[in-house]
């Protein structure tokens, strides 16, 4: 019977393979080698997305309670000021607000196209930013 090279080479591959294999798996898994991936996040960074997070609380909460506290209320005057109307707001969805004029008798006017509404949510965020921004944390 005659053996070729080739077929030495493939069963000298295969061997290798299964040696590499089983060396492998004898490893321990958490070596002292192995160091964990780590993400950090500068302090900025972080400073910025709570700033984020609770610009974007205070929109929701102006829109669900009709800026009851403090700060909401606040916001909420400035972006009026900023306007020139007295404003009203509902939340139409989880995203979306809808601004109305209000009269000096406490009726509506006129919605707000979607347009206006967003930048005026856009608006009141930046404004959220800016007061929070500027209180102490």
């Amino acid at each position: 019977m005659v053996i070729s090279a080739y077929q030495v080479d493939n069963i000298l591959r295969v061997y290798g393979d299964q040696l590499r294999q089983s060396i492998a798996s004898r490893r321990p898994r958490s070596s002292p080698d192995r160091t964990p991936d780590t993400v950090s996040i500068s302090a900025s960074a972080r400073r910025k997305a709570v700033i984020d997070r609770i610009a974007a609380g205070i929109v929701e909460r102006i829109a669900r309670d009709n800026a009851q506290e403090t700060m909401e209320a606040e916001a909420f005057r400035d972006i009026e000021k900023e306007f020139g109307v007295q404003l009203d707001v509902t939340e139409r969805g989880p995203a979306d607000l809808i601004f109305k004029v209000i009269d000096e008798q406490g009726e509506t006017v006129n919605q707000l196209s979607i347009e206006d509404s967003k930048f005026l949510r856009y608006k009141l965020e930046e404004i959220s930013k800016e007061e929070i921004e500027q209180s102490p944390i």
